[in-house]
């Protein structure tokens, strides 16, 4: 018999151990260490070849920590869309370099780094929501297709340097390496930004946005995401300004409108606000869920304050199937806006 309970109870503990191990594993930091390596042609400077070097080993890091992500969504059962894996990946991550070195082969400078990245699970849901409320997926997704493009144009250029003779043509080449430069800078304080805003620090995002677009004027991304920040810091005039920039230099993009129609709503100018968001779903009308929630409840909450009350209630209906709660609050509350009562002037929060 004592054989017996011996051999239940190192099953039981083996059937513990089985069930908790998974759990006790996610719930601790885990370091992913990774190296990268890039070679600086004619043309290029050693601080962005180096640069480089750090981003192909941050890359790298992200790319396993992005299978980490995945697999602590599933085991906390929370949804994660495949666009904001990687983002979060990033943003969960605090990254060391450890090792750098260049070294001269070949009539070539060679940048090599080494970085440790560790990855903190207990930060992953929060800035899940940062991420949806703050719109970085596809900014992020963005910045990532750039850089591929990037990397292929300026292994382009070299080679066209190389094999250069005119010295007219060759300060062509080296002025269009010059303009890559600054776009991959530009790059780099766009995705400083990004990582500030998933870890709640917005006036360092704000600085690091600012240097984005002074490196790259015309970098839209950087003036939309500025803006979301001065709005939701009630810098009204700064982030209006920010959203009119969007508009002027990408005026097919739906962001611009959005936000800007959001703010105008929030400042209580609700017909500039309904043309406005009218105006961002007719230019992105599959835009993700949550965007469409928030610019539904948003002219649910304009049209309401303009008295038209049956195109309030569809928007907050459409908005609330799509998953805002705030939508259906109001759609619960409007019984009582039938009877007489004065409506709650709700107002969507820009974050």
């Amino acid at each position: 018999m004592k054989g017996i309970d011996m051999k239940i109870r190192l099953l039981t503990v083996s059937i513990m151990l089985i069930v908790f191990i998974p759990y006790v594993c996610f719930s601790e930091t885990t370091e992913i260490v990774s190296e990268g390596m890039y070679t600086m042609g004619d043309g290029e400077t050693p601080v962005i070849a180096e640069g480089r070097a750090l981003e192909h080993a941050k890359r790298i890091a992200v790319e396993q920590a992005g299978t980490y992500v995945k697999s602590y969504s599933r085991m906390k059962n929370f949804e994660i869309a495949d666009d904001e894996v990687l983002v979060l990946a990033s943003g969960i991550m605090e990254v060391t370099v450890l090792d750098k070195k260049r070294t001269v082969a070949e009539d070539a400078i060679k940048f090599w780094v080494k970085i440790k990245a560790l990855v903190y699970p207990d930060r992953m849901e929060v800035m899940a929501e940062r991420i949806r409320d703050q719109g970085l997926a596809e900014d992020y997704g963005k910045i990532k297709d750039a850089y591929e493009k990037s990397q292929k144009e300026i292994e382009e250029l070299k080679k066209q340097l190389a094999a250069a003779r005119d010295d007219e043509n060759r300060k062509q080449i080296v002025a269009k390496i010059a303009e890559q430069e600054k776009t991959f800078t530009a790059g780099q304080r766009f995705d400083a930004g990004m990582r500030l805003i998933m870890t709640n620090k917005l006036d360092e995002a704000i600085k690091a946005f600012s240097k984005a677009i002074a490196a790259d004027p015309g970098d839209f991304k950087a003036y939309s995401q500025r803006a979301i920040l001065y709005a939701r810091k009630m810098q009204i005039d700064k982030a209006i300004a920010d959203f009119n920039k969007v508009i002027e230099i990408k005026p097919d993009e739906a962001r611009g409108y959005a936000g800007r129609g959001i703010t105008y709503s929030r400042m209580g100018h609700h017909k500039k606000a309904i043309a406005d968001l009218n105006k961002a779903m007719e230019l992105q009308p599959e835009a993700p869920a949550f965007a469409l929630a928030r610019v539904y409840a948003t002219l649910g909450q304009s049209y309401r304050a303009t008295g038209d009350r049956p195109k309030a209630m569809v928007s907050f209906q459409k908005s609330c199937d799509l998953g805002n709660k705030n939508a259906c609050t109001q759609l619960k509350s409007s019984p009582r806006d039938r009877r007489g009562a004065k409506p709650a002037r709700t107002r969507e929060s820009i974050r």
